[in-house]
């Protein structure tokens, strides 16, 4: 199966839209990558029955060295179930996209992974070439300085818009989606009024996103098309699987009103 038909069958079987991001911090979490391969396996195993996919972004794997990777790499191997999202937002010349790529997919066996489009089509196309797995191409991000570079006009729309576009056009495998972000419930609405494919959204939890507001522009009836990401809210809380919990339930309300 293919990485969104996996999504969308594991999101009806669990009945959630939940993805719970695995960003161990060392601050926070005491003894190097085995300590934050504990505290992550734990969490996976308080809150799989509440999610459909778990995101690790590469950063907080990397900072701890080739420790990092291959405490990265079990955990991975312990959740054969669940699909695994690399969140790396890799960008690149084709020849460097290829190998980031084969690292994403093949060295460490994601299911699916994140990229910037800032190089284009032929780069992102290293990755979309992987049938199989999913490519999330980011569109609208979530952070504070998204505008300064997403909101440009590019012959008369946003940048953001024309990405969506290219990433229309490269979905040939089916296996294209976009990252747009739960602060900017706005522009979500505005891409999904654009596009069908289906949505990664983070900025729900500690980036205090509009989880109501995003549900409600990005829901289109495809169990893959509203992926809510949250990280350090669920990550870090006393109680992982009571908070997984109730943020699926309040996803749920919401897309429950829709239906």
């Amino acid at each position: 199966m293919s990485y969104f038909d996996r999504l969308r069958a594991l999101a009806t079987d669990r009945h959630t839209l939940l993805c719970v991001g695995l960003d161990p911090d060392p601050d926070r979490i005491a003894g190097g990558a085995a300590g934050a391969l504990r505290h992550c396996r734990e969490v996976v195993r308080q809150t799989e029955e509440h999610a459909c996919c778990f995101k690790p972004n590469s950063a907080f794997w990397e900072q701890y060295g080739p420790d990092g990777w291959s405490a990265l790499l079990e955990l991975r191997g312990e959740s054969p179930r669940t699909p695994f999202l690399f969140d790396g937002k890799r960008g690149d010349m084709g020849n460097t996209m290829h190998a980031y790529a084969l690292t994403a997919f093949v060295t460490l066996s994601m299911d699916a992974a994140t990229v910037n489009p800032y190089l284009g089509a032929d780069s992102i196309e290293e990755y979309t070439r992987y049938e199989d797995r999913g490519v999330y191409v980011i569109c609208r991000s979530s952070n504070p300085g998204a505008a300064s570079l997403q909101h440009l006009d590019a012959e008369g729309r946003p940048l953001y818009m024309r990405v969506a576009e290219m990433a229309q056009s490269l979905n040939g495998h089916g296996n294209v989606g976009l990252v747009v972000g739960a602060t900017a419930p706005k522009e979500v609405a505005e891409v999904r009024a654009a596009s069908p494919l289906p949505f990664l959204i983070p900025g729900v939890g500690a980036q205090g996103g509009d989880l109501e507001g995003s549900v409600r522009a990005a829901w289109s009836g495809d169990p893959a098309s509203c992926l809510i990401s949250v990280s350090r809210s669920v990550l870090f809380a006393e109680k992982p699987a009571a908070e997984a919990a109730r943020l699926k339930d309040a996803i749920n309300a919401v897309v429950g009103a829709l239906r």
